[in-house]
């Protein structure tokens, strides 16, 4: 980092990135790993969570309905012929075409849509099977088979208010029949067909955290790949409806982790890059998962979709090389000393990687194999990295505002930045702030790249008026020569002088605010600088390494199996 940076022209590809938190506990210990194990995936979730969603089979005829016990094997409870189903919570929900997705809503659209309330009749006496509930509830219009708290019930309706219940209950009676009023807990929830207010099945687990799930009857024998289809996106496995606070639906993807290591691959690295870049891509995200089981255990799922996690959507995006990726490393995890590693990755390091304790604090002893690198394969490709070489500027009232925030409210304007310790592999381990009077403060490089959300940990400040060399910006005097007018070169000593743009003679310093009170960072690479460089990854494929190499060179010490 103290030799100057090269400006480079960047193509729009761009390798997806997981910016993983801290690591927050021991890893586990290796155990067989079984593709088929399944995992939970949280696809809506707390501020994105739905009121109800549109499902259809996309390779068979039907669903399975029912729960996911402790093993997270699917209990069957109901099943329905209907291929496009849409499940919602029991509360009155509305279907309305909002233009960019129909489905269900709290909202009724201002106009006449179609509603499903939240009261209902319940019919005398429970049930031992769907069946015998379904038969009885289907002698009446509008019925249908409920199972609260493990007991099948048969019921009739869905009213919008208690009045129109009370005024259907008057009418069966009429006709000889008892039924009592129901209402819903806040938990409960409702299979409907989709478009209408047709309630095919309704489920209560009252609080006991298992919710809907719902899997499509397979397109042949048991076990055939079959798939769901909602948002315009394909999925396998099954899914899981639950409202978890009481509100609206959190979902969840059951998923084999095979299948869902097939779905992260593709979103992490392009299906176009070398076949041995995406094998050390589907190593790093099994073991991740497997590492980080149970992540959202207040949502009751394992991993998210996003970023938090690992990028997931389905079977979206994958191609014939991720999945033979997938498929080629089979079972295989990154284990250090007979235990799986945490295996964190990000976009690119801008020339090393760095240990968990300069980038997260953590103690450095506790993940040996996650130690920074210095990567020489990453300038090989640097070429076809979007922002590769960036920069950021910041005034010295930022700076001050930050330090301030920390604590130091004594400061004032700060004058002065600079690293003032580096890492084993040159990446900034602290820096020091100077203020107008003299005052230093030296904190962690990482509170500096969390506060303004630098792109990497591979950083310096390059000055204020930004000290260029042929066009390209240098974080400081070393190395440099200047020729003087007798063609003698000679090296540029620490008092130098410059004369910038608009004429003004100032002394030449790396850390020293410009005259418009700015200071500038210069840095390379996207991410937390922490494990395996994915365009690393990918320059390391076209010098001919193989993913056993790629994995052992950014987690030292690790075996691959």
């Amino acid at each position: 980092m103290r030799k100057k940076f090269v400006q480079i022209a960047a193509t729009a590809l761009s390798a997806g990135l997981c910016l993983s938190l801290a690591p927050g506990g021991a890893p586990r210990a290796r155990a067989a790993v079984a593709e088929e194990q399944v995992i939970r995936v949280g696809i809506y979730f707390d501020g994105s969570v739905l009121p109800g969603v549109n499902v259809t089979n996309a390779t068979g005829s039907g669903f399975r309905l029912g729960y996911y016990d402790g093993d997270n094997r699917f209990v069957q409870l109901a099943s329905t012929g209907q291929d496009d189903l849409s499940v919602v919570k029991t509360e009155n929900v509305y279907y309305v075409d909002s233009g960019e997705y129909a489905s269900y809503y709290d909202y009724d659209g201002g106009e006449q849509p179609v509603v499903i309330g939240c009261y209902h009749l319940q019919l005398p006496g429970s049930y031992d099977s769907f069946e015998r509930a379904q038969a009885e509830a289907q002698a009446h219009s509008g019925g249908f088979a409920a199972y609260i708290d493990g007991v099948y019930y048969a019921r009739v309706g869905n009213y919008p208010d208690r009045a129109g219940a009370e005024q259907a209950q008057a009418q069966l009676a009429a006709q000889g029949v008892s039924a009592e009023i129901r209402g819903t807990s806040t938990y409960g929830v409702s299979a409907v067909r989709t478009g209408s207010n047709e309630i095919l099945f309704q489920y209560d687990d009252l609080g006991e955290g298992t919710g809907l799930g719902v899997e499509p009857n397979a397109a042949g024998d048991q076990g055939e790949d079959y798939r769901t289809r909602f948002h315009n996106i394909d999925w396998r496995g099954g899914f899981r409806f639950e409202r978890v606070d009481g509100g609206d639906l959190t979902i969840a993807n059951l998923v084999s982790l095979g299948d869902y290591v097939k779905g992260v691959v593709p979103h992490e690295m392009s299906n176009a890059w070398p076949l041995e870049a995406l094998k050390a891509q589907a190593v790093c995200a099994r073991t991740y998962t497997l590492t980080n089981l149970n992540r959202h255990s207040s949502g009751h799922f394992d991993l998210c979709n996003e970023t938090h996690c690992q990028v997931y959507l389905g079977v979206y995006g994958a191609g014939t090389n991720s999945d033979r990726a997938v498929d080629e490393t089979a079972g295989q995890v990154a284990i250090y000393n007979g235990e799986l590693a945490e295996c964190y990755y990000h976009s690119s390091n801008g020339g090393a990687t760095e240990g968990v304790n300069v980038v997260w604090g953590s103690n450095q002893s506790g993940y040996p194999y996650l130690v920074g690198v210095e990567d020489p394969y990453e300038a090989l490709v640097a070429d076809r990295i979007d922002s590769y070489e960036w920069t950021r500027t910041l005034t010295g009232e930022q700076l001050t505002q930050m330090l301030h925030s920390w604590g130091y409210t004594q400061a004032s304007l700060i004058a002065e930045a600079q690293v003032s310790q580096y890492s084993e592999t040159d990446n900034p381990a602290q820096v020091t702030f100077t203020d107008q009077d003299g005052r230093s403060y030296t904190v962690a490089s990482r509170r500096v790249v969390t506060y303004f959300g630098l792109r990497s940990y591979r950083y310096d400040f390059v000055g204020g008026s930004q000290l260029l060399v042929n066009g390209q910006p240098v974080d400081g005097l070393e190395g440099l020569y200047a020729v003087g007018g007798d063609g003698q070169s000679a090296a540029v000593g620490q008092g130098a002088y410059l004369i910038t743009g608009d004429g003004t003679v100032q002394q030449v310093s790396a850390g020293r605010a410009g005259s418009d009170g700015a200071f500038v960072i210069a840095g390379s690479g996207w991410g937390h600088n922490v494990g395996m460089s994915q365009w690393g990854a990918y320059a390391q494929a076209l010098e001919g390494r193989t993913y056993r190499e790629i994995l052992t060179f950014y987690y030292t010490g690790i075996t691959v199996g």
